[in-house]
């Protein structure tokens, strides 16, 4: 009868061992997991953090520095071309909008913000104005997409029946009655309050199909724009202008990364086209524009629009008019550009 008892326990002990086994186990890989959580949880306060306080010191410099021709200034310099950069001694020499080159460029380019945070600055006149173009522009907008579906004249006037006070129909174009019908909200009869607004418009959601959600906010603005600022406008919005095609936009690109373009005739006359009276361009920052926030190891993109407002608000100088989220953020490894200012320099690592 030992035999067998002796069985049993070594039994009992295996199968004791198994379930201490499998159980050590599971507390380790619950540890592991939360653990991980926790190095979660931290990077995303600590990405909460760094996107903060880049958010408050992009604003801050929005506030409190001069816009010139090459973006947004970073400090007391001005520029006098050929006579050379001084620091500024007058507010006769504020009157000189010449590029210094080390300013923050309002064309979207990505920065190095604070800690492991990245930003992008763009100025509205960079931005295609769909409240306030006119419908040729809107028409060259409109024919990036291939042109199918419903034609570009019928879109356009559903837009403007849109954001009219009035019940009357353009050709082809819809009121409060069709959108109902149809299974959508009526129209607000009034200017559009974002870029994304424009998919409520009937017909327009399928004809920009050929822009994400991104592109549309990265491309588009609805505040009273009716020129482009050739210096920060995208490839798209630069196409937008009557003569230029995709090669030439690509071409504008590189060239501004390099020197910022002085005049509008210096535009032309790059691109070889005839300077037109009718051509809505300009080469100076609008005093509004967005600015979109992302942590540099990926993630989703926070964009937020501002307006400089030195006069109005109580004298506050600047208003965020709205914000939203962006899906994804640019390729971890796409160039980031330094900021050459202290506010950005990297903080000094305590002794031990």
């Amino acid at each position: 009868m030992k035999r067998p008892a002796r069985g049993f326990v070594l039994v009992l002990v295996l199968a004791m061992l198994v379930v201490l086994s499998l159980l050590a186990g599971g507390i380790a890989a619950t540890t592991a997991r939360l653990a991980e959580q926790s190095q979660q949880r931290a990077q995303r306060m600590q990405d909460a953090v760094d996107m903060a306080s880049t958010r408050a010191t992009v604003l801050y410099l929005l506030g409190t520095q001069r816009m010139t021709l090459g973006g947004l200034t970073i400090d007391r310099l001005v520029s006098f071309g050929s006579e050379g950069v001084r620091e500024i001694q007058s507010d006769q020499d504020l009157e000189s909008s010449l590029p210094i080159g080390n300013e923050i460029a309002l064309d979207a380019r990505n920065y190095r913000g604070l800690g492991e945070a990245r930003f992008a600055l763009q100025d509205d006149y960079g931005l295609f104005g769909v409240n306030w173009n006119p419908p040729w522009m809107l028409k060259r907008l409109l024919d990036q997409g291939g042109g199918k579906g419903v034609p570009p004249e019928t879109l356009i006037n559903r837009l403007l029946d849109y954001q009219d006070k009035d019940g009357l129909y353009r050709l082809n174009s819809a009121e409060a009655e069709g959108y109902r019908s149809a299974g959508l909200r009526p129209p607000t009869n009034l200017p559009l309050a974002t870029p994304m607004e424009l998919a409520r418009v009937m017909g327009w959601k399928e004809a920009l199909a050929f822009l994400s959600a991104a592109e549309v906010s990265d491309n588009l603005t609805t505040e009273a724009v009716a020129v482009v600022n050739v210096n920060t406008a995208p490839p798209r919005v630069l196409r937008t202008l009557e003569g230029v095609d995709e090669d030439m936009a690509a071409r504008v690109v590189a060239f501004r990364k390099t020197q910022p373009f002085l005049t509008e005739v210096a535009f032309f006359e790059f691109l070889g086209l005839h300077k037109s009276a009718e051509a809505p361009i300009a080469v100076y920052p609008a005093m509004s524009g967005t600015l979109k926030l992302w942590p540099s190891h990926g993630g989703q993109v926070g964009l937020v629009h501002w307006t400089l407002t030195p006069i109005d608000n109580g004298g506050r100088p600047w208003r965020e008019d709205y914000e939203l989220i962006q899906s994804q953020a640019p390729a971890s490894d796409a160039v980031a550009y330094p900021v050459r200012s202290r506010l950005f320099a990297k903080p000094v690592a305590a002794r031990q």
